[in-house]
């Protein structure tokens, strides 16, 4: 992640539910609306504090580079601290990859793609989010440089793109 991004993840962790878990669980809503039933292994990478294992209530692994966010996923996943651009899985490991929000704060996010490309199974599907600023365009343009683009849109303050395998 950017530089000090974990450390302040790290101080705001304690209230991270309490500000957000509204804001990401409509997020999440919306996507499972597009995605559907979700089966399989299931990865979310930047997981934070692990509330999407919480809205999903399935086995979900969790990696994030924030030790204070993992502190405070409560069991909800299987929190593993760790960089979305070096993750310690196999290749071809999950059935669904999701990611919240968390592109923006990664200093290469193609190197964080490219291992989500890795650990995703063939068969596997990506949910991937980042704000919706100008800013962050060159992330969607590298997204669909990477995978395959089923859907994409706009809703709450993010980006959403729905991907496969090329």
């Amino acid at each position: 992640m950017k530089k000090d991004v974990g450390k302040l993840y790290d101080s705001t962790s304690p209230c991270y539910d309490t500000r957000y878990k509204d804001l990401q669980f409509a997020k999440y809503n919306r996507a499972l609306m597009v995605c559907g039933s979700v089966e399989g292994k299931i990865l979310d990478v930047g997981c934070g504090t692990g509330l999407f294992g919480e809205y999903i209530d399935q086995k979900v692994w969790g990696i994030d580079s924030s030790k204070g966010m993992l502190q405070h996923s409560k069991g909800r996943i299987y929190p593993i601290f760790g960089d979305a651009k070096s993750m310690p899985f196999l290749n071809n490991s999950f059935d669904w990859i999701f990611s919240f929000t968390a592109l923006q704060n990664i200093h290469d996010y193609k190197l964080a793609l490219n291992e989500m490309q890795r650990v995703l199974k063939l068969s596997g599907r990506l949910v991937i989010t980042y704000l919706d600023k100008r800013e962050f365009d060159p992330i969607g343009r590298s997204i669909r440089t990477i995978f395959e683009v089923k859907e994409c849109f706009s809703f709450s303050e993010d980006m959403f793109f729905f991907c496969t395998i090329k």
